[in-house]
């Protein structure tokens, strides 16, 4: 009988052990960070002050300060081991060595923790850490045919315009010019990731709600047919959280608050011309010009997109798929004598 309860205690002992590691392992992979911010950011952090702007809580007068980052590990408040490397990683702004507050750039993705030990006048010591998550901006942009259902184009796309096959009889114009022809319009969706070649779920507005951010489009290789009725409009069309412009040369400047994508839309009129006298639509977004602003003051400095994140390395292209649209053959009437 002895024998059965010590068995018996054995077994719970192991359970209890089992279950307290458990909880253990939960709580490391649940680990909520005191902040998630975005790669390229500059945030501020302080001690002993009400805004960061002074340090105005009394009974700190003669201290001095130490800020430190560290590379985030499960016991964060107790391990302190893996130093960050500091140009890599981060960067410190003016004075965070000596002053109750510091500035950190952060360089790369990863977690970590920002540790800072005030030293008083009598030389007694206080350690305070803060842990830091930091996530990749990753754009994504997504092109678009003409159909009535548009269809995701996963290459360059060359097309007829949609007049091609028209039948034409002696009571229309001479020049299909005259004619009124139809017209074509290609959509394009960005899309803002806060992690590279992330999903759908990994959406910034997922992690930040009210976050804004903005993006340049650059359209180096825009061009049209030389006849007076070629045209291209850009546009942007009515969309909750989003403003801007294009212009006509499929240039311009999009901001977004509140929401992970941006419809962009571009319309050309349909002509009759000579075969190489065609559209080409394209355009790109540089990475250093996908910023967003985090906190509400509209200074877009909590993040860029890294350089480099164009399609490469794993990241999503921030380039569109270039649109060739070829013109109808100019074909006059049918004449007979």
């Amino acid at each position: 009988m002895l024998t059965l309860n010590f068995t018996k205690m054995k077994k719970l002992f192991t359970l209890l052990s089992l279950f307290v590691l458990i909880g253990m392992s939960a709580n490391v992979f649940a680990q909520t960070f005191d902040q998630t911010t975005t790669i390229n950011s500059t945030r501020p952090y302080y001690v002993n002050s009400s805004d960061g702007s002074a340090e105005d809580l009394p009974g700190h007068t003669g201290s001095t300060y130490q800020w430190s980052v560290y590379d985030y590990q499960s016991d964060f408040l107790t391990v302190s081991s893996l130093t960050a490397a500091a140009g890599t990683d981060y960067s410190f702004g003016a004075g965070s060595d000596e002053t109750f507050k510091a500035q950190i750039t952060w360089l790369a993705a990863g977690n970590y923790v920002v540790e800072v030990v005030e030293t008083s006048s009598n030389s007694c010591t206080t350690t305070r850490r803060f842990s830091v998550q930091i996530i990749e901006l990753d754009l994504l942009v997504q092109t678009y045919d003409h159909e009535t259902t548009p269809n995701l184009l996963d290459a360059d796309f060359t097309t007829c315009n949609t007049n091609s096959g028209d039948i034409w009889g002696t009571d229309n114009a001479e020049d299909l010019n005259d004619e009124s022809l139809n017209t074509m319009k290609f959509t394009y969706k960005v899309s803002l990731y806060t992690k590279k070649a992330g999903t759908a779920s990994d959406e910034i507005m997922d992690s930040f709600t009210s976050a804004s951010w903005k993006f340049a489009v650059s359209n180096a290789s825009n061009t049209k047919p030389t006849t007076t009725e070629a045209n291209i409009t850009w546009a942007i069309p009515t969309q909750t959280g989003v403003t801007g412009s294009i212009d006509a040369n499929g240039d311009g400047n999009i901001t977004a608050t509140g929401v992970s994508e941006v419809t962009i839309e571009v319309t050309v009129q349909n002509v009759a011309d000579a075969p190489d006298e065609n559209y080409v639509l394209d355009f790109d977004i540089e990475p250093s010009s996908v910023v967003v602003d985090l906190n509400g003051d509209s200074d877009f400095s909590e993040g860029t997109e890294p350089t480099g994140f164009d399609g490469t390395d794993g990241s999503h292209t921030n380039s569109a798929f270039q649109i060739t649209v070829n013109p109808i053959p100019n074909t006059n009437n049918i004449k007979s004598n």
